[in-house]
């Protein structure tokens, strides 16, 4: 795939070559593609129906998980996390025990332990481990509506330059990933710790208990940074996501 370095810029077809732009520049590459009747029916296409069908599922649910989140997980703007999270997905996907290929969904993956592991070690970025700059145990109880960190202590953690505050919110998503019903997502209240505090605790968020059904709830943790200016807290550039617990 080529790169147009001139000035005239352009995008469309010429000359069996495709001029289109990509992450602000035109790139080039030639024209073609899969015959549409061929592809539709011909036993030597099976194969990449089956991978076209499963990847426009794991697209479909991953756009889906990112509405549950989307009030804390826009305002990190972290780059390529569409793609990050498609790719868990089609990750998890392959689990599935139960469909055979092309057939397969997320929703039959999450059912295993190897699902639920993946989901859990998800990084939304993949620049930064999570446990870099909070590494602290935790404990999600969804029956009794709680998130535990274990021997707590602000004081102890990596934090960006500036930083007196440390906020932390759960956000609990409801997701229906049979029928893709409206997510319904919870918070628990805000947490707000001095980083001075060189206090070492059991900290806990509470949040209402989930119901008993055949929806999966997803718990993530939000990590934010503030400083203070002029008698008020503004958030600055760090913290993150972490997926601490599935049910």
């Amino acid at each position: 795939m080529g790169k147009l370095k001139g000035i005239v810029q352009f995008t469309g077809k010429f000359d069996g070559l495709s001029f289109y732009e990509m992450n602000g520049k035109i790139v080039i590459r030639k024209t073609g593609g899969f015959d549409g009747e061929k592809f539709k029916n011909s036993a030597n296409y099976a194969r990449v129906r089956e991978n076209s069908s499963e990847f426009a599922h794991c697209a479909k649910v991953g756009k889906y998980f990112r509405s549950a989140i989307a009030a804390c997980l826009l305002p990190l703007r972290i780059p390529y996390v569409h793609n990050h999270i498609v790719s868990l997905f089609q990750e998890i996907l392959k689990l599935d025990e139960i469909q055979n290929r092309g057939n397969r969904t997320v929703r039959n993956g999450m059912l295993t332990a190897e699902g639920k592991k993946a989901l859990l070690a998800f990084e939304f970025d993949k620049t930064q481990k999570f446990s870099r700059y909070f590494p602290f145990k935790m404990e999600v109880d969804f029956t009794a509506g709680s998130l535990k960190f274990l021997d707590f202590c602000a004081s102890t953690l990596i934090t960006p330059k500036g930083a007196d505050q440390i906020q932390l919110q759960l956000h609990v998503a409801k997701l229906d990933f049979e029928h893709f019903t409206t997510p319904i997502t919870q918070t628990s209240s805000i947490a707000l710790i001095d980083l001075n505090d060189a206090t070492i605790y059991d900290l806990v968020l509470s949040f209402t208990p989930t119901l008993q059904d055949s929806n999966f709830y997803v718990a993530v943790l939000e990590v934010c940074f503030l400083q203070e200016v002029n008698g008020s807290f503004v958030k600055l550039k760090g913290g993150g996501l972490k997926i601490v617990g599935v049910h």
